[in-house]
């Protein structure tokens, strides 16, 4: 459903993970909501060793319904 990129934040230094919704689902808005609620849940948890969300946005295009 979308490709994963490793990537070094640089404020903090930390390394991260991007996720980005594949080209051909961008405009399914079916799939578009499911790529952001499951953003939403990973987001709303709290626990060690259980990523985080930083941000989500669209860029270029890419995320919006």
């Amino acid at each position: 459903m979308g490709e994963v990129y490793r990537a070094q934040d640089t404020d903090p230094k930390r390394e991260v993970a991007i996720k980005v919704l594949a080209e051909q689902f961008t405009q399914d808005t079916e799939r578009l909501a499911r790529f952001q609620r499951k953003a939403q849940v990973l987001a709303s948890l709290n626990y060690p060793n259980i990523a985080e969300i930083h941000n989500f946005e669209p860029s270029d295009g890419v995320g919006r319904g």
